[in-house]
């Protein structure tokens, strides 16, 4: 219990420190190559801070168990939108005009269409539906890499880079590593008690492991709120959405079969487009995500957890 408890606090402070620097480093580092500072938080942020669910779900279909697979995933996705958006969102209202945001947003949706359909129909992700969503991740990457900043965005980029490219560029690093490895630390104190109190495989996969993989993006979110940049907040969170999906289960299925279970199919995908649906309305409506909404999430999550608990235990 000791050791779980200090793991906890250490994966924290580690956790905190990380996102102190990720966000003016990724800043800097867009100024340098000429990108977008949004477009970096989806390529790095999101990419980066998604790595711990592709790790965790690769691991789990080796080992055989696709619900840590599909929990992980699908809980994490919910966790993005209604915790961390609104941890965020309680701070700074989110705007949500940005076309970037719209565009991403469309693509989750799509995405987000494929598997539910296939979930629901095969009891399973297809090995062609992997495949495509490996290629749409393919396509997504290269279409983020060429886009380059307006000027608004430029003189944005400059105003907020006060770094040296060498320090940016270990400030990132860092950052990510910072942010996996206290997140890491954090996932395995807390299952190693879920453990021990005999919750099941699924419920510890929708809601600890999923809860604790999206603490990267917790942590990178209010801190791009707090330097002023809500741009790649929100951007970072929907952009890691899709790589959860695409990469995530896509790869996955390529190494091992992916059947989904009941609790998944009854609980996890209902509330994950449900919550994704929700935040595309306010996207499309061009309604920002304020103290209200983020309160009306929370809720919805805390909900989620309990009938999850209520079922699995």
């Amino acid at each position: 219990m000791i050791i779980s408890i200090l793991m906890l606090a250490s994966g924290l402070i580690i956790l905190l420190t990380a996102a102190h620097v990720i966000i003016p480093g990724t800043i800097s580092v867009a100024y340098y190559f000429r990108v977008p500072a949004n477009v970096l938080a989806v390529l790095l942020i999101a990419a980066g801070t998604s790595a711990p669910e592709l790790i965790v779900a690769i691991q789990a279909g080796l080992n055989g168990t696709p619900q840590i697979v599909w929990g992980n995933i699908v809980g994490s996705n919910i966790t993005n939108i209604l915790v961390v958006l609104s941890i965020a969102g309680l701070f700074f209202p989110i705007a949500t005009t940005d076309n970037a945001t719209k565009r991403d947003m469309i693509i989750l949706l799509s995405i987000s269409a494929i598997i539910t359909i296939s979930t629901y129909n095969f009891f399973s992700l297809p090995l062609l539906v992997s495949i495509l969503l490996i290629i749409i991740l393919a396509f997504y990457t290269l279409f983020l890499v060429r886009l380059k900043p307006d000027e608004e965005e430029a003189e944005k980029n400059t105003e907020d880079s006060k770094l040296s490219f060498k320090r940016s560029l270990i400030y990132c690093v860092a950052g990510i590593a910072g942010l996996v490895l206290g997140a890491d630390l954090m996932v395995d104190a807390a299952v190693e008690l879920a453990v021990k109190l005999s919750i099941s495989k699924t419920v510890i996969g929708l809601t600890i492991i999923a809860f604790g993989t999206s603490l990267p993006e917790i942590a990178a979110a209010i801190a791009s709120l707090f330097h002023r940049r809500i741009d790649m907040a929100l951007g970072s969170i929907i952009g890691s959405n899709i790589f959860n999906i695409v990469a995530g289960l896509g790869i996955t299925r390529l190494v091992s079969e992916l059947p989904v279970t009941n609790e998944i199919l009854v609980t996890g995908m209902p509330i994950m487009i449900l919550s994704t649906l929700i935040l595309a309305l306010l996207i499309f409506l061009k309604q920002p995500l304020g103290k209200i909404i983020s309160i009306c999430f929370l809720v919805i999550y805390c909900l989620f957890l309990w009938l999850n608990l209520a079922i699995g235990i």
